[in-house]
């Protein structure tokens, strides 16, 4: 399909617009499973903009329409742009209208509802990028124990943190293959499970937290820094390298934090950053933003600011310098 503009309220053209039997099936062939649509189906206007791993729609329904969709072999994080919408799966009905968002279901889920007409923005997230996500906050667990306990934010800040996440992906999502994809997937799949009450995201005591501790050596931080430099070109999770250290992500965190006073992933971001300082300096790299996506920063923004924070010059300065 054609590359759109996925933020909330675009205004650009649609791929498909239609009514109809054609309509139903065009959500059910976009969505991957039956969703038992009912009503007239008046126009149906639907883009996608498909990154492997993640999707952003926007859906626009002129008439009343009710669903009954059989699970679909994603998580559909709904944020409603226009109109009111309503979805009951787990013996629990929750309302969407303007400026609200909504979990469609939980994994593996049928679920019922419908509207008066809407106009929405779908994120759905794929199996193996909730895996993944998943497996970095607890190897024990994995996509079939995830168990949603809420369909609704857990705070009205992290809706907004939520929405902003995906306007800022939907604007500009790495393309497969490259380190940006997988740190933008990660981030996406993050942030869904922080969003919504789990049994996934929770309180670390027990057990399992003591064996954590106690892996948290200086030996575990100077494997995981072996790592790192070995590895920092490649596409490189918390999880990645909490299993080629042979401890948890948790362990691994605790590690950095007792002894360096920062997270994993931001000892990889201050050496992929010293890798571009050096790429920038030395001629090799053509340009910034070769460079940045090559280390995986996905987001030239942020990238030009820690950039600077470390250096004390922005990245177009360092690679001026090296030309002239």
């Amino acid at each position: 399909m054609p590359q759109p503009r996925a933020r909330r309220g675009s205004s650009d053209p649609f791929d498909f617009e239609g009514v109809g039997d054609e309509a139903r099936h065009w959500l059910d062939t976009a969505y991957g499973a039956n969703l038992g649509l009912g009503g007239s189906m008046g126009t149906v206007r639907h883009r996608r903009l498909d990154k492997g791993g993640a999707a952003f729609d926007h859906l626009r329904i002129d008439s009343p329409i009710t669903f009954s969709a059989e699970p679909m072999p994603a998580i559909v994080v709904v944020d409603v742009i226009g109109g009111e919408i309503e979805y009951s799966r787990d013996r629990r009905t929750d309302q969407g209208r303007a400026g609200d968002t909504v979990l469609a279901s939980g994994w593996g889920q049928a679920f019922t509802g419908g509207g008066n007409g809407y106009e929405v923005r779908n994120t759905s997230i794929s199996v193996d990028v909730l895996a993944e996500s998943i497996r970095e906050i607890d190897p024990d667990m994995s996509e079939s124990d995830l168990v949603f306990r809420s369909y609704v934010p857990v705070s009205p800040a992290a809706g907004a943190r939520w929405r902003a996440t995906v306007d800022e992906l939907a604007a500009s999502f790495p393309d497969i293959g490259t380190i940006a994809h997988g740190e933008a997937s990660r981030l996406l799949g993050h942030t869904l499970l922080r969003t919504f009450a789990n049994n996934v995201v929770g309180d670390a005591a027990g057990p399992r937290d003591h064996r954590d501790r106690n892996d948290a050596s200086q030996s575990t931080l100077r494997r995981a820094q072996a790592v790192i430099e070995e590895r920092c070109h490649d596409d490189l999770s918390l999880a990645d390298l909490a299993q080629a250290c042979g401890v948890s992500p948790r362990a691994l965190q605790y590690a950095f934090r007792h002894h360096l006073d920062c997270t994993p992933l931001a000892y990889l971001k201050q050496v992929r950053l010293d890798l571009a300082h050096q790429a920038l300096s030395d001629g090799s790299g053509t340009s910034v933003s070769d460079v940045a996506a090559r280390l995986g920063f996905f987001n030239p923004g942020r990238f030009a600011a820690d950039y600077r924070h470390v250096f004390q010059e922005n990245p177009g300065q360092t690679l001026t310098r090296s030309t002239s």
